[in-house]
């Protein structure tokens, strides 16, 4: 994980002291939820109070259907919120290779009849073969920030790559631990 902290604002990790407005952006639903869901838990863990995007604004699924900038704005500060935190996937790339198949042969166990017998076949095995295939990697590029809602500035920037993530739910709960991870080396969280 890429990490950029910034010089000029210190965090401030006292438990109930802030309240924070989580934006996943991403026109997947069942991922913005997921993922929010798991980010504001992590964040109650901390002390750490939190309105989520979709409680606030429901689905955001495309471009047009997203406020305006300054009316989302005002709506997350007449929550309440001092933060910001927002996910997104910046970049995506899929890259298909070959895995070549293998021969694997057994011992051979003269002895005769080894034909004639289950076990006798069994202790003879015969080559077996596993054909080659193409697999295709994917790998997402994930940029996480937290903005000060006041000031709109950035007080820090996490980029991490994610290659073949499990299902969303298993996706989730590691990249929120690992966000929580860093949030907390760089002085975020307690």
């Amino acid at each position: 994980m890429a990490t950029w902290v910034s010089p000029k604002e210190k965090p401030n990790p006292q438990p109930g002291k802030h309240k924070i407005f989580i934006f996943v952006m991403t026109q997947n639903y069942e991922a913005q939820v997921t993922l929010e869901n798991d980010l504001a838990t992590a964040a109650a863990d901390k002390g750490i109070l939190t309105v989520k995007s979709n409680d606030a604004f429901g689905p955001i699924l495309t471009v047009d259907k997203l406020p305006k900038t300054e009316v989302l704005l005002k709506a997350i500060r007449n929550l309440g919120c001092d933060g910001i935190f927002t996910v997104a996937v910046v970049d995506q790339t899929e890259k298909t290779h070959y895995v070549e198949g293998s021969y694997s042969a057994g011992a051979f166990v003269p002895y005769a009849g080894y034909g004639y017998t289950y076990s006798g076949y069994y202790a003879y095995t015969p080559t077996f073969y596993s054909p080659g295939y193409y697999t295709t990697d994917k790998t997402y590029f994930i940029e996480s920030n937290l903005f000060n809602a006041d000031t709109e500035q950035m007080l820090i920037s996490m980029q991490s790559k994610v290659v073949n993530p499990p299902d969303i739910v298993k996706a989730s709960k590691q990249y929120t631990k690992m966000l929580v991870t860093e949030l907390q080396a760089r002085g975020f969280m307690k």
